[in-house]
């Protein structure tokens, strides 16, 4: 520095003036004897003193002081000190101290390099050392190349290279850096870090981590490419960190539903007051969270876009949870239940401490899925709202809205609204909307359409109330041609069916069907109206009770055609056989067609095999029979069709024409294809006939 300079010169000239007094002073005395050469550090050196200290001002207030044991001058103007002392303050009031066995001062004394046992220490605590190191005053950085020590409070730290700058208070660990925070007062876990590079801005009370961070801590493991770490006022304990690029984290295992693991591109941590407690995440960029499961089993995975979640006092049980952009969790299969997963746009689960996550609403084109072995069941809503157990261990209830379609194997339903109860394996449809009218169940045995639609999903089995409406599909064949189901054959095989009622029950592995309230079946022109109606499609058997009205086509043996006719029976319970090709109605039975018109309480009608043509027909107890002209009255009634005759029997029979002319007997035989009619009655009285002549 000039001053520094004018300063020696004027030394200088003040010497020789000194020099030149002395002499003229005592130049009459005797010489005196020379004194010892003084054994020089460096010849090459101009000047040498012992002791001192240079100071550098700036704005009327010290700065940078340099102080040391020795010091040699050169004739470029550097200097060489022994034993330095550098001592500076900054702006908060800090003072910093570096001491090394030997400093060099450069040409414009703006640079001092230190060498041998580098040290820094702040007048707060923090400390570095190293073996060489270069200070320059003029940006207040000081940078040393080799292996270096730094600890602060708690906190210790190695690595190779370091830069640390007086005025913003950062240092900074170039490669190799290790950093170690040991147990606070209150015994909370130790920290060790590793990076590539570390920074420690404590002005701005951060620490940042750059080139493959790893931090260890109570069990809770932390990796990324970079991290930024954000400290509390004090720089005790850590309110925050940032992770950047790969970033991961992985918790020490903890009960059903505790968090696990999250991963991501970016990761941020926010801690509790205690520093050491997780309280809330943000992940982006490809989110990834994991729960734990029970025991050691698999845990349950949530993915998205970005992820939010919200932990308990406990730091491990998650109490609110958000994801965003292709969400899925994803709940893995255990012991007989079947892996799970869930597809949406957007996510919100909350839970409670203690419980963890319970509920769960997935909105945005929700996706259900789940698949076993012999389990392949998906659904897609609009909406999905998800009942969980504590910790998410399994899902409850599944409540679906808006655009439900539901699909398990050869079954799919489709509603406005659904709930699907998974311990009983219950699906809830309900609900109308412009896409969705009602509830619309349809497999391969049966499709069914109802105000509320209750499927069971083993079997299936279904229940169906409010204008129920359904078709029974053509029985299913295999190759061969066989089918598991046998459709009554007074219906057609490869035509479908269509019933309504009020109520449906319907069992598919029983292959039964129950409709009750003003039921109607009917396939082309058969048709059947009842109270109830119940079709068993594994023994072919149909019945009916209450006001029931039965329409059938047969053929009509009586015509070299077969022409087809209309047959009608009324009673109050209708009930078909199929393996024995019987029809029977009780109570009020009545049955009309081309074989004429019988009344009984109890009326059985025989089919042949193929089931649209009669083969037998038979009344009981009180019967009565028309045909054209006649009436027959009489206890049993048999007709068979091959031979087109009635056979009736009673105590006694008797027969009336149009004119109401009676005839009474035992037993009356009638040959419908003769036209003759047949009156026998007991050894004693063979007919009686009352009236004669023609009608008056």
């Amino acid at each position: 520095m000039k001053w520094q300079r004018r300063a020696r010169l004027i030394i200088a000239v003040l010497a020789v003036a000194f020099a030149v007094v002395v002499a003229f002073a005592y130049k009459r005395r005797p010489p005196a004897p020379a004194a010892a050469a003084v054994p020089r550090l460096d010849p090459s050196a101009v000047l040498e003193s012992t002791g001192g200290r240079v100071e550098r001002f700036r704005l009327s207030r010290e700065d940078v002081r340099v102080e040391y044991e020795k010091q040699l001058t050169y004739a470029d103007g550097s200097n060489r000190m022994m034993g330095v002392r550098v001592v500076t303050d900054d702006r908060n009031g800090r003072s910093y101290t570096v001491t090394g066995k030997e400093g060099k001062v450069g040409q414009n004394e703006s640079t001092i390099q230190l060498d041998g046992d580098v040290r820094l220490v702040a007048s707060d605590g923090m400390a570095a050392r190293t073996e060489h190191a270069v200070y320059n005053s003029s940006d207040g950085v000081m940078s040393a190349p080799g292996p270096v020590e730094f600890a602060n409070g708690r906190m210790t730290a190695t690595g190779v290279g370091m830069t640390w700058d007086k005025n913003r208070d950062v240092l900074w660990i170039l490669d190799k850096a290790v950093v170690h925070v040991a147990k606070d007062d209150k015994g909370g876990p130790p920290t060790d870090i590793t990076s590539g590079r570390a920074g420690f801005a404590r002005r701005d009370r951060y620490m940042r981590f750059e080139n493959e961070m790893r931090m260890e801590r109570g069990g809770q493991v932390i990796e990324a490419t970079n991290a930024t770490t954000h400290l509390s006022p004090d720089e005790k304990r850590i309110e925050t960190v940032e992770l950047r690029e790969n970033s991961r984290m992985t918790a020490p295992r903890g009960g059903v539903g505790a968090l696990r693991s999250l991963t991501g591109r970016d990761i941020d941590l926010t801690y509790r007051e205690d520093g050491e407690t997780l309280e809330r995440a943000l992940v982006t960029g490809g989110a990834v969270i994991q729960l734990a499961g029970a025991g050691n089993g698999p845990g349950r995975q949530i993915a998205a876009g970005t992820i939010t979640i919200s932990l308990a006092p406990d730091g491990s049980t998650p109490t609110a949870l958000t994801g965003r952009d292709n969400v899925q969790l994803t709940l893995p299969a255990e012991g007989t239940a079947p892996a799970r997963t869930i597809r949406s746009a957007s996510l919100d689960a909350t839970g409670e401490p203690g419980r963890g996550l319970t509920h769960a609403k997935f909105t945005g084109s929700a996706q259900y899925r789940e698949r076993g072995p012999s389990v392949d069941r998906s659904a897609t809503a609009a909406a999905l709202d998800v009942a969980m157990k504590p910790g998410m261990s399994a899902i409850e209830e599944a409540r679906f809205s808006r655009g439900v379609r539901f699909v398990d194997g050869k079954m799919t339903a489709t509603s406005a609204a659904a709930r699907y109860d998974l311990d009983k394996g219950i699906l809830e449809l309900t609900g109308s909307e412009p896409t969705a009218a009602a509830p619309h169940v349809v497999n391969d045995q049966i499709a069914v359409d109802g105000t509320r639609i209750d499927v069971t999903l083993a079997g299936p089995k279904m229940k169906a109330t409010g204008n129920v409406k359904s078709v029974l599909q053509p029985a299913a064949r295999d190759a061969g041609g066989q089918s598991a189901t046998k459709r009554p054959s007074m219906l057609k095989q490869d035509e479908p069916v269509n019933i309504t009622a009020a109520s449906l029950d319907f069992d598919g592995a029983a292959s039964k069907a129950g409709y009750t309230g003003g039921a109607q079946l009917w396939q082309g022109d058969t048709s059947v109206k009842a109270d109830t109606i119940a079709i068993d499609d594994k023994s072919g058997d149909l019945s009916a009770t209450g006001s029931v009205t039965t329409t059938t086509m047969l053929k009509d043996v009586d015509n070299e055609t077969k022409q087809r006719v209309r047959s009608i029976g009324t009673a109050q319970a209708f009930k078909y056989e199929d393996g024995m090709h019987r029809t029977t109605y009780t109570g009020d039975a009545h049955v009309s067609g081309s074989e004429g018109d019988l009344t009984a309480p109890k009326i059985e009608l025989y089919l042949k095999p193929s089931g649209d043509q009669l083969d037998r027909m038979e009344g009981y107890e009180s019967v009565t029979f028309r045909n054209e002209s006649r009436r027959i009255k009489g206890v049993r009634l048999t007709y068979t069709a091959d031979d087109q005759r009635y056979v009736v029997t009673g105590a006694p029979v008797t027969i009336a024409d149009e004119c109401n002319r009676e005839s009474k007997g035992q037993t009356l035989t009638y040959d419908k294809a003769a036209d003759t009619i047949v009156v026998d009655g007991n050894q004693q009285i063979r007919t009686e006939t009352k009236g004669g002549g023609k009608c008056q």
